[in-house]
């Protein structure tokens, strides 16, 4: 599923995936994290990224959320 977010509290609301869950950033991507709760933590969103996320029943053990500018 793929989410365009335009600020962190949208970016904490879409992520329904467990802290420990790896993130990979793509491309230029100006964001520094590797799990989902990096991602919770951080205190802004920059514009024009998009999150893709798995769907719910390919969660666990090896997906990842993808962090990428938007096209």
């Amino acid at each position: 599923m793929r989410y365009e977010p335009e600020t962190i509290d949208e970016v904490r609301t879409c992520l329904d995936c467990p802290d420990y869950m790896k993130v990979e950033v793509k491309g230029d991507a100006p964001v520094a994290a590797k799990t989902v709760a990096d991602l919770r933590s951080l205190s802004t969103w920059p514009t024009g990224l998009v999150l893709s996320l798995p769907r719910p029943g390919d969660r666990y053990p090896d997906s990842v959320v993808e962090v990428d500018r938007a096209s």
